[in-house]
């Protein structure tokens, strides 16, 4: 099995990948290192890991030049630190595989809209709780949603070219909303 970093590495250095591209690559690898292939939950596994630890993202084929339409687009993330395994410029020579441009300029609006649209859910929930009598669990439940959200902010901003700023404001709103719910409830 693959690690994290590694299936970033993989995916570094192709630029973009899909799901199937990374399969093979995965297969090819385990068959090369002499290792058991992996199990599709394993590798599903793997991968939802890795997203959720933002080491790699999905872009859509827009993003992608040269991509498939309708393809979903895997590429290293903001946390990455990817690890390149050293067989894999062979595997990219069996499969015939060739690097692929990101427009980073569209992947930066892209999830621009994504935070806008989390701060925006994340408004409405802290606006359900107006009227409610609302415990201290319920409100931490509600700050940690907010780190969350903020730290992925401060994460993209920081990894894409030109940042993505035009939605700090929204950010900075969710944080005066939360703490005038707390203010409400008094706690």
């Amino acid at each position: 099995m693959i690690t994290k970093d590694e299936l970033a590495g993989i995916i570094d250095v192709l630029g973009a990948a899909t799901i199937e591209e990374i399969r093979l690559i995965v297969h090819e690898l385990a068959e090369i290192r002499r290792l058991e292939v992996v199990d599709s939950g394993d590798f599903e596994q793997l991968y939802e890991s890795a997203l959720g630890e933002h080491l790699i993202e999905t872009v859509s084929s827009e993003e992608v030049e040269g991509a498939g339409p309708d393809e979903t687009y895997y590429i290293s993330g903001p946390n990455a630190f990817p690890d390149i395994p050293y067989e894999l410029s062979e595997i990219i020579d069996i499969l015939e595989l060739s690097k692929r441009e990101v427009d980073m300029s569209k992947v930066a609006k892209s999830f621009s809209s994504r935070l806008k649209q989390r701060a925006k859910r994340l408004n409405e929930k802290i606006d359900s709780f107006y009227g409610e009598s609302t415990n201290a669990a319920d409100i931490s439940k509600l700050e940690k949603r907010y780190s969350d959200l903020l730290n992925l902010y401060y994460d993209f901003d920081f990894w894409l070219p030109g940042g993505i700023s035009d939605i700090e404001d929204k950010i900075l709103g969710v944080s005066e909303r939360l703490e005038q719910l707390k203010s409400a409830q008094a706690i």
